[in-house]
């Protein structure tokens, strides 16, 4: 295991106490919001890069500000607008939570992937690479939350 794990492993559950106290709805708005910081900050970053601002920090720089953008709108909304899911609100907080844990972590992969290259001990020799960075794990996520209910 490199440190790139130990980071995925203290983000996943960092962000599943967060948004276990914050609630479900909460969850599902940080989750959407993040996921689309991700994706935003994978095409636009290079555009910020230039030889004094490094494609890492472009990126960062991107998913940072809008996942920022991402909390304060979740916190607003959280104080606006008091909502319980029931009984199963902590569980689907506790879900989206590993959810964008698992974000943030295939963010800092991808910063590794910029700063140091896809062969490098740290990316090479990580344990969570291929769930992490590769996607394999919130790919599952998704088909499980997909199939929720069916059973």
């Amino acid at each position: 295991m490199t440190w790139l794990d130990y980071v995925t492993i203290s983000l996943i559950v960092l962000f599943v106490v967060i948004e276990v106290k914050r609630g479900g709805i909460c969850a599902i708005i940080d989750a959407v919001g993040i996921w689309a910081a991700l994706k935003i900050a994978a095409v636009s970053y290079r555009g910020l890069a230039s030889p004094t601002f490094s494609h890492t920090a472009a990126y960062l720089t991107v998913f940072l500000v809008l996942a920022a953008v991402t909390i304060v709108i979740s916190h607003l909304i959280q104080h606006q607008w008091k909502s319980d899911l029931g009984t199963f609100d902590s569980t689907i907080a506790a879900a989206f939570g590993v959810f964008v844990g698992l974000c943030f972590a295939h963010v800092a992969f991808g910063a590794g992937h910029l700063a140091y290259g896809l062969n490098a001990e740290v990316m090479a020799n990580s344990f969570f690479r291929g769930q992490v960075y590769e996607l394999h794990a919130a790919k599952g996520f998704l088909l499980f939350m997909s199939n929720l209910g069916e059973y």
